[in-house]
């Protein structure tokens, strides 16, 4: 194919997805890594007298940026869209692409270029920003160079670390899949929403049968069990989802992931002690906020203890419901079941009515405007643009008319694809050699389910956090005034700086005045009453100590995990004694929620306790707002300028205490990295 006929070689501000094919993906990248090759010699030849930011750093952002660009381009429309075609493209290019940034990252001439610019004399002179970029590049060439250059091995078992994370992922989608029931008679699904038995209707037809058809996944599970009357569907649907990929449940031993665990978690180990770190926890928490991974365990303890009030009173509240319900002995299937029930008695109506308050495409509007006033930027919708899906929206976010980035909004959900809610991106803000801006890219993925007929997609309460959560992580992405890629994106921030922004928004979710702005009800375009309102906030706040039991529970059980591991305990074992730790928790006995927590293996390793870390800062952050005005124009400018302006080029800590006049709950002291000093163990 010549070159000048593939769109993915060609210059372009957004990706052409109208014109771009399976077909080009293989070519482009036998060219861009040519080219690439040839760059890094010719950046190697001509900066080894005397490196410099611009023929150094800027040069060789020049190649990154390019080759991660076609890397999200790449994973997004090989999972967007179906095909042989797309996957042999994703097959082609996949690895092909990584070994070659694995080159890049572990290059020992770069890796010296980088040094002695660091330690040069004008290197003193830099901007903080400029430092801060050279600490986090120094820092991922230590990390991956002394596995190149001392241990050739430890390059191979990296690959079989990422192996086994895939194989983890696989694992559990075929166990997903392996699971359903079909029924035929209508009275066993009293109880479950309208909506959903539409959906297992559909699913029943598409699979070749009448009647209805209960498939396993996140969303079946949270509505089986908190819906259904039918207390053996909710302990059938329970226990396939409590054991999958494991040694248990009706599936047991086949997509077993228990082994692939444990090696996982052996190689992990290898591999950080290999880098003079004392376990993976240790290594995985550099870059992070946290300090260690004792001030993480502290950190967690604590909040355990500050919940054991309100586990305490709403397990007894729960269990004298249950009595008055006619339960004599409670399951874990019981539990979520209650809940709902209890949540409805206490605010007098159903999550099914309130949803009716908040349709996709209004609330979506009513966040834009929320943003405007906040922040100061307007959100253009360019619907002429071609996307990669029809249900795609494209909005250009404009600052004085400027444009400054650019957001999509992939709302729906979608049956052939395996996903969940996120924010990913296609592109970091920076600054050329030349001085011409890259404006930054944002997906939300909202992965919310579609309407039918008469009713539009609508929003509960979670799934509005879910949305606001969102949004949250695309401003932090868009709003950024940094000038370097290192230190603009959202994928590159600490995960317990990351997280924080999806969380602080989120909280505007319980707010009264935030739920009546955004509401607009589906049927007669009214805003939510202030009873209304009440009542919602009610039924979120009631018997909400599950949700933390699960989260605190999870992130100490990742972090002991990390931390301990060759102490002698088994995954579950450990699993156990933090669950028992944690209490409150429904416990049946052959359960195994390791083996199907997909954070171990997407990012999150020893790094889940970023969502209970940073929501504490973002309370922090939320005092402000609640003392100006949630919706107050100064504070919202504010933020954007000393929290999300600067990016990465300083501590979030340090952000957050210029916005609130004092130092964050749990800021650590400034690392080693983040005074310019290089930890112990690397040197």
């Amino acid at each position: 194919m010549p070159h000048a006929d593939n769109p993915l070689l060609q210059a372009h501000d957004l990706p052409p997805f109208a014109r771009i094919q399976a077909r080009h993906f293989s070519p482009a990248l036998d060219r861009i890594l040519a080219e690439s090759r040839a760059q890094v010699a010719h950046i190697i030849k001509t900066q080894a007298a005397f490196p410099t930011w611009d023929d150094l750093v800027l040069a060789m952002d020049e190649i990154h940026t390019r080759l991660e660009g076609f890397d999200a381009l790449l994973d997004l429309l090989a999972s967007a869209r179906s095909g042989d075609a797309w996957a042999q493209a994703s097959l082609d290019c996949t690895e092909r692409l990584h070994d070659f940034q694995r080159w890049l990252r572990q290059h020992p001439e770069l890796f010296q270029l980088y040094q002695r610019l660091a330690d040069s004399q004008i290197a003193q002179h830099f901007e903080p920003a400029r430092t801060r970029v050279l600490e986090k590049i120094l820092r991922q060439f230590r990390q991956n160079s002394l596995a190149h250059t001392s241990r050739p091995d430890l390059d191979a078992l990296k690959r079989r670390i990422k192996g086994a994370e895939q194989l983890f992922l696989e694992n559990l989608h075929k166990a997903n899949n392996a699971w359903s029931k079909t029924f035929d008679n209508e009275s066993e699904l009293s109880g479950l929403p309208s909506a959903f038995k539409q959906q297992m209707a559909r699913q029943a037809r598409e699979a070749g049968h009448t009647g209805w058809r209960l498939a396993l996944s996140d969303e079946s599970f949270g509505i089986v069990t908190g819906y259904a009357d039918n207390r053996l569907l909710r302990q059938a649907l329970y226990v396939a989802y409590s054991t999958r990929a494991s040694d248990q449940g009706p599936h047991a031993g086949q997509f077993d992931n228990g082994k692939v665990l444990q090696q996982l978690l052996d190689d992990r180990h290898q591999y950080a002690t290999a880098l003079g770190y004392a376990n993976f926890a240790q290594m995985a928490l550099e870059p992070e906020q946290a300090e260690s991974a004792e001030q993480v365990t502290t950190f967690l303890r604590g909040q355990l203890a500050l919940h054991q009030s309100a586990f305490a009173k709403e397990t007894e509240q729960l269990k004298a419901f249950a009595r008055l319900q006619g339960f004599s002995e409670l399951q874990p299937w019981d539990y979520p079941y209650l809940t709902e029930k209890l949540r409805q008695q206490a605010a007098g109506t159903s999550r099914h009515a309130l949803s009716a308050w908040f349709p996709l495409a209004s609330t979506f509007t009513q966040l834009l405007l929320i943003a405007t006033e906040l922040f100061g930027v307007d959100f253009i919708e360019r619907q002429e643009v071609a996307t990669w899906h029809p249900e795609v929206r494209l909005f250009e976010v404009r600052e004085w008319d400027q444009l400054i980035g650019y957001l999509y909004f992939d709302p729906f959900d979608d049956a052939n694809r395996n996903g969940y809610p996120n924010t990913t991106t296609l592109r970091n803000r920076s600054i050329t050699a030349e001085g011409r801006p890259r404006y930054p890219i944002a997906i939300l993925h909202g992965w919310l389910p579609r309407g039918s007929g008469a009713q539009p997609a609508v929003l509960d309460h979670l799934q509005l956090r879910i949305l606001f959560h969102e949004f949250g992580h695309c401003l932090h992405h868009l709003l950024t005034r940094a000038e370097y890629r290192e230190i603009s994106g959202i994928t590159d921030l600490s995960r317990d700086t990351s997280e924080f922004a999806g969380m602080l928004l989120e909280q505007w979710c319980f707010s009264k005045p935030c739920l009546v702005r955004v509401s607009k009800h589906y049927q007669t375009g009214a805003a939510m009453p202030e009873k209304v309102a009440d009542q919602l906030l009610t039924f979120a706040n009631t018997q909400a100590s599950w949700e933390t039991a699960v989260l605190l529970r999870n992130a100490l059980f990742d972090m002991e995990l990390h931390r301990t591991h060759g102490d002698g305990r088994s995954v579950q074992q450990v699993f156990d004694q933090v669950n028992a730790h944690t209490g409150h928790l429904p416990v049946f006995v052959n359960e195994r929620w390791p083996n199907g927590l997909d954070y171990m293996v997407t990012g999150y390793a020893a790094k889940i306790y970023a969502y209970a870390w940073s929501k504490e800062w973002a309370l922090s952050v939320l005092e402000r707002f609640k003392r100006d005005g949630l919706f107050n124009p100064a504070t919202g400018r504010a933020l954007r300028e000393t929290v999300f302006g600067p990016g990465d080029s300083r501590p979030l800590s340090e952000s957050i205490a210029a916005f609130i006049g004092t130092p964050p709950v749990n800021a650590p002291a400034a690392k080693p990295e983040d005074r310019g000093v290089a930890p112990s163990s690397l040197n």
